[in-house]
């Protein structure tokens, strides 16, 4: 089987999917602030990228023999681990959720549930190039991270600068625009 055309094909749906992730706007609140989410075109990935996983296994399982029970153990092995990350995906696409705004910031996921932040009480913001996330930290809270590839993220960073004092998020600004892979 040529796996040639199929390789270019994923390549250049994946290529349309991410640069539509771009033109993605948050969405605006009552209140101003913003409903920051990732964009439709990634969740498309997540969906596809899990129906891809599970639907691989389940054909290698049917059309594979297992001869005996390591070959059973390592199938089972197999199917866990990529159904893990089938989860993370899932996880981290459908339920995360970052609001920013006048007040402060809330965020939800499937991670740790709820955080809210009012604006005092942030004492760092902070950028992970490999990750690729801010982190917002305050002494009594657990932390909170907004990931660079979630749709809105230059008005969380025009809003934490207009309600933060530039000591707090300048390091992570300054990483931030070092990570070349954000610029449009």
């Amino acid at each position: 089987m040529n796996f040639l055309p199929i390789s270019v094909a994923v390549a250049i749906i994946l290529s349309i999917l991410f640069a539509a992730s771009r033109r993605a706007k948050p969405i605006k609140t009552t209140d101003g602030g913003y409903l920051l989410q990732y964009a439709t075109s990634i969740k498309a990935f997540g969906i596809g990228l899990i129906v891809l996983i599970i639907g691989g296994l389940t054909y290698a399982s049917l059309n594979t023999p297992i001869k005996d029970n390591g070959d059973l153990v390592a199938a089972v092995f197999t199917f866990v681990i990529f159904l893990i990350i089938a989860l993370y995906f899932y996880i981290e696409f459908f339920t995360v959720k970052i609001w920013v705004g006048p007040f402060g910031i809330r965020g939800t996921s499937g991670w740790l549930g709820k955080r809210e932040y009012q604006w005092h009480e942030i004492k760092k913001i902070t950028y992970s190039p490999i990750f690729r996330w801010f982190i917002v930290s305050s002494s009594n809270k657990n932390q909170l991270r907004v990931s660079a590839m979630i749709t809105g993220v230059d008005k969380f960073q025009k809003i934490f600068k207009e309600h933060l004092p530039k000591l707090i998020w300048i390091s992570a600004q300054q990483k931030y625009d070092k990570d070349k892979r954000f610029k449009k």
